[in-house]
């Protein structure tokens, strides 16, 4: 063992030298420690060395308390306290009265602690640790650090126009209460990401982005929440879109068609001022855009007035309008 912890009688006076035989002697160690003993007969024999390890246990000293958490609703957090000495057992407690008692949480003998699934309910909930080294007398406990359960966001989804016609844009605007945090958006149009906005509003959106929207937000408390879907859809119409009207060769037709019905096969033809066809052509529509863009291009033909008449192949509709090809200088 260590030299200066063995003596001969039980009050440590006199001093054990070693090699000296004795059956008996009494070790006061500072720190955990082996002693080893071994026999020797008359014979002589020797035996071999017999370890006798001796555990110290030091007194609970320089406590780290729990620092306070905060988490979102549904969410985890842990709870962490450190002490010196011992062995030391660990035992934590929770106080649901604001710290006038505590009651030991079952299973809870680690030096940290997390709660998981946080209600609403729990805020103001105080954890602490109790330190024991036994067989040292008492314990020592950290002070009870607090909980705060942050409630989800709610996002809310608002636009001035959600049944959109070709050639009109609308915009849709989110608000988070609590309020998002700097660029805590996130935006998704049909199920995919929105890449690159991370603001309140998504703008610009036309008869070619027509589906659902929905935001995601994570506000100023760091708790994330997701808003129900925005729905942009198709003003109905029998009016026949051509533009740009005059144009100097390219451009798009465009005609309402409801998804839900049946196929439809529809037929473009381009007229000339002389009542010549310069250009047909086949779309076929079955659950496509409710105004599929439908492109042409008269850049090789001369300037004057045109006629483009759209025919539904199974109904036999017509629809026409005026289309002036037209070169700018």
């Amino acid at each position: 063992g260590p030299a200066g912890t063995m003596w001969t009688n039980s009050g440590a006076s006199t001093p054990y030298v070693a090699g000296t035989p004795l059956t008996t002697i009494w070790v006061t160690p500072t720190v955990s420690s082996t002693y080893g003993v071994s026999f020797t007969t008359l014979t002589p024999c020797v035996s071999a060395v017999t370890n006798v390890p001796i555990t110290v246990v030091q007194p609970v000293s320089s406590v780290v308390n729990p620092a306070n958490r905060s988490v979102c609703v549904g969410g985890s957090t842990t709870f962490t306290a450190s002490a010196s000495g011992g062995p030391l057992t660990y035992q934590w407690q929770l106080s649901t009265d604001g710290g006038l008692t505590y009651n030991n949480i079952t299973g809870a003998t680690a030096s940290s602690y997390t709660v998981s699934g946080a209600t609403l309910s729990m805020t103001g909930y105080r954890y602490r640790c109790v330190f024991t080294a036994a067989p040292c007398a008492g314990s020592t406990a950290s002070t009870g650090a607090i909980l705060t359960v942050n409630a989800l966001p709610v996002v809310t989804l608002s636009s001035s126009d959600l049944s959109l016609i070709p050639g009109q844009s609308t915009s849709i605007t989110a608000t988070s209460t609590p309020a998002a945090a700097a660029g805590g958006w996130v935006w998704s149009y049909n199920g995919n990401t929105i890449s690159g906005n991370n603001t309140n509003t998504v703008s610009g959106i036309t008869v070619d982005q027509l589906g659902a929207y929905h935001a995601t937000v994570t506000d100023i408390n760091g708790c994330s929440n997701t808003s129900a879907d925005l729905v942009v859809s198709a003003e109905a119409s029998d009016r026949l879109w051509i533009y740009p009207n005059p144009t100097e060769g390219a451009f798009q037709v465009r005609l309402y068609y409801d998804p839900s019905t049946t196929a439809e096969l529809r037929r473009v033809f381009l007229y000339n001022a002389q009542g010549q066809l310069i250009e047909s052509r086949d779309f076929a529509l079955t659950n496509s855009a409710p105004y599929l863009r439908m492109d042409f291009d008269l850049s090789r033909q001369a300037d004057g007035t045109y006629v483009v008449k759209v025919v539904h192949k199974y109904t036999g509709k017509i629809v026409a309008s005026s289309l002036v090809r037209q070169t700018n200088d």
